[in-house]
């Protein structure tokens, strides 16, 4: 298994507002009135910033765009991102590995305009651990049957929104029951993906993820292993996976932008042994 590295000292984190202006992140600078704070009213991408470089930034910026139009929001253009996000680097510091989050509310509640703003914080802990640990998962249900997501638009499926209190719940339960993440499945069982990640699995040279059409969100880091998979050879695809699947398979990941490839361990308690393909996979979600 690979060594866990050393964490860098941490830096103080950076707000930038979509101005490009430097908030002091230890002062208020969120009406307490923001639909994002009230309701969770709002969009945001997480992404990593290596050397100071943002990974998949035109990607992320799509996906942004695609969340705050499925909830009537108008993206600001793409330069005032990037501005934005230079600023908070610049300001953070461009060495090594730090992580960036892009987050745009509706606002005001009494209306007004939009709240836009970018975070830069050093790599968590936790993160590291699970990178070089992996991670033990619990299933739990999302309280869904397996249905195509338009049909019902309003539940804002494949959207990356604020309102994150079910996921926030959820690792609460697997922390509380010897776990460090959680697996999402519908009703029939059917497994869709973690609070905060895709799920992959690996049987042989083939990986498989659950099936977009579950109404799950579209993984950018995913879709670029995928891609460089394929081009090493491995045959890449979107299936409907069981838990059964999961535990047939050679290797379990939890995929995100920020923890890259984080082995799952145990699956509701159940071992999962340790996959000889390990470190590619890692390699592949670093040169994807």
């Amino acid at each position: 298994m690979t060594a866990a590295p050393e964490p860098p000292a941490p830096a103080p984190g950076t707000l930038v507002r979509l101005d490009g202006s430097v908030a002091d992140r230890a002062r208020p600078a969120l009406r307490a009135d923001d639909l994002g704070a009230l309701r969770g009213d709002g969009v945001f991408e997480a992404l990593s910033v290596l050397d100071g470089r943002p990974r998949h930034l035109d990607e992320h910026l799509a996906r942004l765009a695609d969340s705050a139009a499925a909830l009537g929001l108008a993206a600001p253009a793409a330069d005032a991102w990037r501005h934005c996000l230079a600023v908070a680097i610049e300001r953070h510091g461009a060495v090594g590995e730090c992580y960036a989050r892009l987050v745009l509310t509706r606002g005001p509640e009494g209306g007004g305009p939009q709240t836009g703003y970018v975070l830069v914080d050093p790599i968590p802990a936790s993160t590291w651990r699970a990178r070089a640990e992996g991670v033990r998962t619990v299933t739990l249900t999302r309280g869904v049957v397996t249905a195509p997501p338009a049909r019902a638009p309003w539940l804002l499926a494949g959207a990356k929104t604020l309102s994150y209190a079910v996921n926030t719940a959820a690792l609460r339960w697997a922390r509380a029951h010897d776990a460090e993440d959680a697996i999402f499945l519908t009703e029939d069982g059917t497994v869709l993906e973690a609070p905060t990640a895709a799920v992959l699995i690996a049987k042989g040279r083939r990986l498989l993820t659950p099936a977009l059409d579950l109404g799950i969100l579209p993984s950018i880091t995913l879709r670029r292993l995928f891609d460089a998979a394929a081009g090493a050879g491995w045959e890449c695809g979107f299936a409907r996976l069981s838990v059964a699947d999961l535990r047939a398979g050679d290797g379990v990941w939890l995929i995100s932008s920020v923890r890259l490839a984080a082995r799952v361990t145990a699956i509701d308690g159940v071992p999962c042994p340790p996959c000889a393909r390990h470190d590619e996979i890692v390699e592949l979600v670093r040169a994807g």
